[in-house]
């Protein structure tokens, strides 16, 4: 799942809300947000689509990043990262970002014991966010 820096990068979002973003005038226009930009309204739609890719063998199609509101109303977060953890098995994984309107520590600190999740966010989120992950910037170059 290496890709070139100059690539745009893919996002899955999973929020059953759909102002998680609101996409103003920024450096980056609404079309290309939309382009890289996949939602799913409910977790299992976002283990579906992974487990069809993994079975098809078309992981360099994975989301380079995936934001999830921890707020499942579909299953409990320790069951979703659970199996994002089996699909994901080996392989490079996309990095995660678990968002929430709380800020529990016990999810955060549950959220936090898988390597393959990079932070834990309090929403809103700032479209920047979306913007810099888009573009292939870092957002932080420090290790989990």
């Amino acid at each position: 799942m290496i890709r070139k820096s100059n690539e745009l990068k893919k996002i899955a979002i999973v929020d059953g809300s759909s102002d998680l973003f609101r996409v103003e005038e920024g450096r980056l226009r609404k079309e290309t947000i939309e382009n890289q930009v996949q939602y799913f309204k409910k977790a299992a739609g976002l283990l579906n689509y992974l487990q069809g890719l993994k079975q098809d063998r078309l992981t360099d199609q994975f989301p380079d990043y995936i934001l999830v509101d921890i707020q499942f109303k579909d299953m409990n977060a320790a069951s979703f990262l659970d199996s994002i953890e089996q699909i994901l098995g080996k392989m490079e994984a996309p990095e995660v970002f678990i968002l929430s309107s709380s800020a529990s520590k016990k999810k955060r600190d549950l959220a936090m014991q898988y390597p393959f999740v990079s932070a834990y966010l309090e929403k809103p989120i700032p479209v920047d966010l979306l913007e810099l992950l888009i573009s292939g910037n870092d957002v932080d170059n420090s290790p989990h």
